[in-house]
């Protein structure tokens, strides 16, 4: 009888099949694996926005598709990019491919400013995402912690809390 293999997801596999696509995961030739934990969504340190990590091309890109509740800064007025423009929908992180050191490297802009940094993006055991953005070198960046998003957001871009 065949089952679901949780090495190939979302196919129907025998046993011989199963044996394949984890040797192929451990060669490290399944590419899904390093975007595994970090593809979803996220909510940066400052709390006023979600950004979802999904595919892109041949890579990863973080969008923004969440901003506060209200769908306003902290101040009450739009989250607008360094352009004057709504940062809903707004990639601001790019080009993010699996290295040989286990992370994700891309660029990160900051919306505010406009200015692109070097970033790697990992997932640790505890879960939350690990975002380091630097200049030149990772070490001389500074790391965020991120944490999962589990509400749910609007088609207007704002934040919705998850059901209780």
């Amino acid at each position: 009888m065949a089952s679901t293999s949780p090495v190939c997801p979302g196919s129907r596999v025998r046993i011989a099949d199963a044996l394949f696509c984890a040797l192929l995961a451990a060669a490290g030739t399944a590419r899904a694996a390093p975007y595994g934990p970090v593809r979803g969504d996220w909510v940066p340190p400052s709390g006023d926005g979600v950004v979802r990590i999904e595919p892109c091309g041949t890579a990863l890109c973080g969008v923004v598709v969440g901003t506060s509740l209200t769908g306003k800064d902290s101040h009450g007025g739009e989250l607008l990019d360094v352009h004057g423009r709504p940062q809903c929908h707004l990639a601001i992180i790019t080009g993010l491919v699996p290295q040989d050191d286990g992370r994700l490297h891309g660029t990160v802009t900051d919306p505010t400013d406009g200015r692109s940094y070097g970033a790697e993006l990992w997932v640790p055991a505890d879960g939350d995402l690990r975002l380091r953005g630097y200049v030149a070198v990772p070490l001389l960046g500074v790391t965020q912690r991120w944490h999962a998003f589990h509400g749910r957001v609007a088609e207007d871009c704002r934040e919705m809390p998850a059901p209780r």
